[in-house]
C-alpha cells in the first residue's frame, strides 16, 4: 500500500512539473556570462535577432522595409495620411509621417516652388538604449523545437548532399568513361603494331593501307579523348553542380523559416530612444473686428518646426501577467499661437443688381480665426506617460500623465492626469484593436492664468479611445 502511494505521490508531482514547464518561459538577460552557464540559453547574435524583430514588431507592426506601411484618406476633410517605415541594417528605425490635403486625387508637396498649405512633414529615428538590461521571455518547449528542426535540416542536407555525390561516382557518365579508356588502350596497342608494320618492307598499297588504319583509330581514340573529357566536366561543373545548388537552396529556405529571430516570443524587455523633426505649414484667415471692413479679413500662412527627444521603456512580463510601458519626452516648438485663436465661422454676404426689383445677393462662408496672433513663439514640452496593466491578458490598465508647457513670455502650466483603460479584445485575434480611457485631468495646477476657478473645478474629465501600442509579441 505505501508503495502504491509513494508511487502515485511520484506520478501526480512528475505531471505537475511536466505541464509548468510547457507554460513557464525561460528568462534570457543580455549578458554572455549568464547564457553560458545554462545549455538553452541563446548565443549573443541569436538574443540580439529576436531583440531587434521585438522592437520593429512594437513600433512599426512589422519586422520588414515596408514604404507606405500607413495610408488613409479623409473624405470630409480632403485630407490624407502617408507614414512609410523603413528597417535599417543595424535594426534602427526611421519612421516619416505626411499629412496635407488633396486636390483631384493628388497630393502636392511643392507647388510652384512653395510648400504647400495646411501641410506636415515628420520623420522620427528610433534606436535601441543597450545600456539598460534587456530580457526576452520564450518558452522552453519552442525554443527545442527550433534546435530539433535546425538539426534536422542539417541532417537532410547532408544526407542529400552524400546521395548526390554517391549517385555522381556510379553513374554512366562513369562507367562509359571506364569502358573509353579501356578502348583507348585497346587502340593504343592497335596503332603501335600498325606502325611497326609500316617500318617493315611492304609494298606502296599495302603501306597506304595501314597508314589509314592508323588514322583511322587514332581519330577514335581522339574521339574517346574528348568524350571522356565532356563526361568528367559534365559530372564535375554541372550536373552535380546544379543537384547541389537546388538542396543548398532548400536548406536555405528552411533556415530562413526557422530562422531564430522568429522564435516566438512570450515577453521582453527593453528601452530606446527616439528623435523626431516635424515641420507644418499652416494657412488660415485672420478676422480683426477693430478694422475697416475691408481690412478685417486678411490670408496668412506660417510654418512651425518642432523638434522632439523621447525615452521609452516597455516590460511585458509574461511571468506575472504584468505589462509597463513608461515614455518621457521633451519637444520644443517654434511656431505662431495659431492654436490659441479663436475659431469662428463668417458669412460675407454680397449684393448683385442695381435695381430694387431686380437684386441678389450671394453669401460666402468660410472659417476665420481671431485673437491677437503672434509668431516666432518658442515653447518647450515636458510629458511623461505611464501606464500598467497589473492584470492577465492585459484586461485593464492604469494611466498616470503629468505635462508641462513652458512658452515664451508666459507663465509655466502644469497638467497632471490619470486613466482607466479598458481594451476592447478582438475575441478572433485575442488583441486589442481600440482602447477606451476613462480619464481624469487636473489643468493649470498653479493656476498660471490666474483665473477664478479652483483646483479642483480646474479639471478635464472625460473617455477618449485611441489605438493602442501592439505589445503582443506574436
Amino acid at each position: 500500500m505505501k508503495k502504491l502511494l509513494l508511487f502515485f505521490f511520484i506520478l501526480s508531482n512528475t505531471a505537475i512539473y511536466s505541464q509548468s514547464v510547457k507554460e513557464k518561459p525561460l528568462k534570457n538577460k543580455d549578458s554572455i556570462v549568464l547564457q553560458k552557464k545554462t545549455n538553452t540559453t541563446l548565443s549573443n547574435k541569436d538574443f540580439n535577432a529576436i531583440i531587434q524583430t521585438s522592437f520593429s514588431k512594437l513600433i512599426t507592426g512589422q519586422t520588414a522595409n515596408n514604404v507606405g506601411s500607413y495610408a488613409g484618406v479623409d473624405i470630409e476633410k480632403t485630407e490624407v495620411t502617408f507614414s512609410p517605415t523603413f528597417i535599417l541594417e543595424n535594426g534602427n528605425i526611421i519612421t516619416g509621417k505626411m499629412m496635407g490635403g488633396i486636390s483631384d486625387g493628388t497630393y502636392a508637396i511643392f507647388n510652384n516652388s512653395k510648400l504647400n498649405t495646411n501641410i506636415s512633414l515628420e520623420v522620427q529615428y528610433h534606436f535601441l538604449y543597450k545600456k539598460t538590461p534587456r530580457t526576452i521571455y520564450y518558452y522552453q518547449s519552442d525554443y527545442d523545437k527550433h534546435l530539433e528542426d535546425s538539426t534536422k535540416i542539417v541532417k537532410d542536407h547532408a544526407a542529400a548532399k552524400a546521395k548526390i555525390l554517391k549517385s555522381f561516382d556510379n553513374n554512366e557518365r562513369i562507367i562509359e568513361n571506364d569502358k573509353l579508356n579501356t578502348e583507348n588502350k585497346t587502340l593504343d596497342t592497335d596503332i603501335t603494331a600498325l606502325n611497326q608494320k609500316l617500318n617493315t618492307p611492304i609494298t606502296a598499297y599495302e603501306k597506304e593501307l595501314l597508314t589509314a588504319q592508323v588514322d583511322n583509330k587514332t581519330f577514335k581514340k581522339n574521339q574517346n579523348t574528348a568524350k571522356i573529357a565532356e563526361n568528367k566536366l559534365l559530372n564535375n561543373d554541372y550536373n552535380k553542380l546544379k543537384e547541389l545548388l537546388k538542396i543548398n537552396n532548400i536548406r536555405a529556405d528552411k533556415l530562413n523559416e526557422n530562422d531564430i529571430s522568429k522564435l516566438k516570443v512570450a515577453g521582453y524587455q527593453f528601452s530606446w530612444f527616439s528623435l523626431a523633426y516635424k515641420l507644418k505649414n499652416d494657412e488660415f484667415r485672420l478676422l480683426d473686428s477693430k478694422e475697416v471692413y475691408e481690412n478685417q479679413i486678411t490670408k496668412d500662412n506660417y510654418i512651425s518646426h518642432e523638434f522632439k527627444t523621447q525615452y521609452s521603456y516597455v516590460n511585458l512580463n509574461p511571468t506575472n501577467y504584468k505589462t509597463t510601458y513608461f515614455t518621457s519626452s521633451l519637444t520644443m516648438k517654434y511656431k505662431s499661437n495659431f492654436n490659441d485663436l479663436k475659431k469662428v465661422e463668417v458669412t460675407q454676404t454680397s449684393t448683385i443688381g442695381t435695381s430694387s426689383n431686380q437684386i441678389r445677393e450671394t453669401s460666402d462662408k468660410f472659417f476665420a480665426y481671431s485673437g491677437t496672433y503672434k509668431t516666432g513663439v518658442t515653447e518647450l514640452n515636458v510629458d511623461v506617460d505611464f501606464y500598467h496593466f497589473p492584470f492577465s491578458k492585459s484586461a485593464i490598465g492604469f494611466h498616470i500623465f503629468p505635462k508641462s508647457k513652458y512658452t515664451q513670455n508666459i507663465k509655466p502650466v502644469y497638467n497632471a492626469g490619470f486613466g482607466v483603460v479598458f481594451p476592447f479584445i478582438d475575441k478572433k485575434k485575442e488583441k486589442s484593436n481600440i482602447n477606451a480611457e476613462l480619464y481624469y485631468n487636473f489643468t493649470n495646477i498653479f493656476n498660471s492664468n490666474d483665473v477664478d476657478y479652483t483646483l479642483i473645478e480646474r479639471n478635464n474629465i472625460g473617455i477618449r479611445l485611441v489605438f493602442p501600442i501592439n505589445f503582443n509579441p506574436n
